[in-house]
């Protein structure tokens, strides 16, 4: 089987390089327009959570979360209570925090291999502002709808994370909660192996690694433009949009949304733009972009996956897990859309134009999701501690 996948890779490579050869103009734009999206957007928006996220670990205040929260985080996902911080910052800064996260975490022991494996299935999420500003205004115009796929979105890997609780594993020994919650976690958060380090070299390590992070990230995205691009001037993307017009010919799914499906398994963006581009009714369109961004597109999952290799979790695994999050992302939002569509209250809903961007104003957006994050972590906190007392 291995021959087999090395063969195949070798095959992808050779192709991929012919392209450039051949059509040396559509690789320099497409990798142009793959740079210029990263620095333009991704760098601004994950940089900083990046560096925060490496100084929490490095303070171990993850530690002295995964005590607090244990009593939350154990009875819902059947997870440590340290992976409510993978579970907040997935959730806020969007793709690849949660796989950085977890990754972290296995690494310093902190999960097991198949609670590492259920953690990085649903923490892996698209960015609130995306969804909601790039999406729901930008794309479509329609700011209502961008919540309405931002809570599909989110709610949808919820789920998934907690009906992966009942997941058989081998049975591990997990210590009882203390009766006093918050001097044990202190007692977490003061307890080095070694002296901790100077400041100035926390900052310095933090910064590092979120810069190799994130250019690892820009690459991929430079990487699958390119490819996207091959695939769309060699014409396989119209035979891919061909065959899945077939194959879901009993939706009556139309070629315009097809071809955005297509190119979409490639990179989210793309294909959320060309459908909401296309000529479609608008339920149709909002169903396929939902499933998009439940799926995240091939570019993403190779960015997660390439994080978390030499770890348990398994590409098949995480496969699954995204076809299932596409099903029950689909099912919300046609419930939200059909309880939402038309009330007088929806089409009043808007967001500042300047925020679309969010490129532009990327730092306001990174203190905004701090702020949810630290009042979500709070929430859980009141919760665990009132729990802790029963």
């Amino acid at each position: 089987m291995k021959y087999y996948s090395n063969l195949f890779f070798v095959l992808t490579i050779l192709i991929f390089s012919l392209f450039m050869v051949i059509n040396p103009r559509e690789t320099v734009i497409a990798a142009s327009d793959g740079a210029k999206l990263w620095a333009a957007a991704v760098f601004p928006a994950l940089f900083p959570f990046f560096v925060v996220a490496e100084l929490l670990i490095s303070l171990r205040f993850v530690n002295f979360l995964g005590v607090l929260l244990e009593p939350v985080m154990r009875p819902l996902f059947r997870l440590p209570g340290c992976s409510s911080l993978v579970v907040v910052m997935g959730f806020t800064s969007g793709f690849p925090m949660g796989a950085i996260l977890t990754r972290k975490l296995y690494d310093n022991k902190m999960l097991t291999g198949g609670e590492a494996e259920r953690l990085a299935c649903f923490t892996n999420n698209c960015s609130p502002l995306f969804i909601i500003g790039a999406v729901g205004v930008g794309m479509f115009n329609l700011p209502w709808m961008g919540y309405l796929l931002a809570a599909a979105h989110y709610l949808s890997n919820l789920i998934i994370g907690f009906l992966l609780r009942f997941r058989p594993e081998t049975a591990i020994f997990h210590p009882p909660i203390p009766h006093h919650l918050f001097r044990a976690a202190c007692a977490e958060l003061s307890n080095y192996e070694e002296a901790p380090p100077a400041t100035g070299k926390l900052l310095s390590d933090a910064i590092r690694t979120a810069l190799s992070n994130v250019m690892a990230v820009g690459g991929f995205i430079i990487i699958f433009a390119v490819i996207a691009r091959m695939l769309t001037v060699w014409g396989i993307m119209d035979i891919l949009a061909l065959i899945l017009t077939k194959l879901m010919a009993v939706f009556d799914l139309s070629y315009p949304i097809a071809y955005g499906i297509s190119t979409g398994l490639f990179e989210i963006t793309i294909g959320s733009r060309t459908i909401a581009a296309s000529q479609a009714d608008l339920l149709p369109k909002i169903l396929a972009v939902s499933a998009l961004l439940a799926f995240s597109g091939l570019s993403i999952i190779a960015q997660v996956m390439s994080i978390l290799v030499q770890t348990p979790v398994r590409l098949s695994f995480y496969l699954k897990m995204r076809f299932s999050q596409v099903i029950v992302s689909i099912g919300l939002t046609m419930a939200g859309y059909l309880a939402l569509a038309g009330h007088p209250a929806i089409n009043s809903m808007s967001i500042p134009f300047y925020k679309v961007a969010y490129s532009f104003d990327a730092w306001t957006f990174f203190i905004h999701c701090m702020i949810f994050g630290t009042a979500a972590t709070f929430i859980l906190l009141l919760i665990s501690l009132n729990l802790s007392k029963d």
